[in-house]
């Protein structure tokens, strides 16, 4: 992934100095509502991590017309922006911003286990592992969550061997692989991790998957569209076309263009 010369730090808040080991990037879209709990179990996560270099926050500002911005320099995240509409291309500006020798990607409605960091820093100073995934699990739980989880989260982990939630690499790791598939409207971590576990087994090293530690994220998609919709839709949508993923109204409908 070449380096991109029109990414800028448009600001940054009040955090620590020195090189970071870690780079955390956050993508967003009008996330004022869920930004703020994000950052704050970020927060917690750094007073108990045990590494040496510190840690750093990007969120990327994907066109946010709320406060999202303004919370995030608030907790002292840097801030970069990003015009194209596609979660691919946010999280590669992220990346591309990070000066951490680890990169990790987490959504912006999605808090983290206090020993997530250590979790991280463990996993990939053994160099058994080329990256990782994490458990995720909702912030509340119903049959149809449940059920849903069985469609998607289960196969993942026991079939095909990864996981998303947080998912994590050295950054020459990530630019060799050429960052997220920009061709992609959503989907793209998935595809990512998949490929991340093939990288690694050239270079014999394991995908680990964190249980211990694992993300809490927000049910609002199920808020939105009810708790069943996935369980009776996800079939149908994932195999209505080939090109399911690169389906702009399809990306519009569950991210862009939903009530924040």
């Amino acid at each position: 992934m070449t380096k991109d010369p029109r990414v800028r730090k448009l600001e940054k808040g009040v955090g620590t100095m020195g090189k970071p080991g870690i780079s955390l990037i956050i993508p967003a879209y009008n996330e004022e509502k869920y930004i703020g709990k994000t950052l704050e179990s970020v927060m917690k996560a750094e007073g108990v991590y045990s590494g040496d270099a510190p840690v750093e926050v990007i969120v990327v500002d994907n066109c946010c017309t709320d406060n999202t911005r303004r919370i995030a320099l608030s907790y002292g995240a840097t801030v970069v922006f990003e015009e194209k509409r596609r979660i691919a291309s946010v999280r590669n500006t992220g990346a591309r911003a990070a000066e951490g020798e680890i990169v990790g990607f987490l959504d912006a409605d999605t808090m983290i286990t206090p020993n997530m960091l250590n979790s991280i820093d463990e996993t990939m100073s053994s160099g058994r592992y080329i990256g990782g995934g994490t458990d995720i699990k909702i912030e509340r739980e119903s049959a149809g969550i449940f059920f849903t989880y069985c469609l998607t989260k289960y196969p993942a982990m026991m079939l095909f061997g990864f996981m998303g939630g947080l998912i994590f690499t050295e950054k020459k790791t990530f630019e060799e692989m050429g960052g997220f598939d920009e061709s992609l409207y959503c989907a793209e971590d998935a595809k990512f991790a998949i490929a991340l576990k093939a990288h690694g087994r050239k270079a014999r090293k394991r995908f680990r998957i964190l249980t211990k530690d694992y993300v809490i994220t927000s049910a609002r998609t199920f808020d939105k569209f009810g708790d069943w919709y996935y369980f009776k839709n996800l079939p149908r949508l994932i195999f209505r076309t080939k090109n399911a993923f690169k389906d702009k109204d399809f990306a519009d409908k569950y991210w862009y263009k939903v009530d924040r």
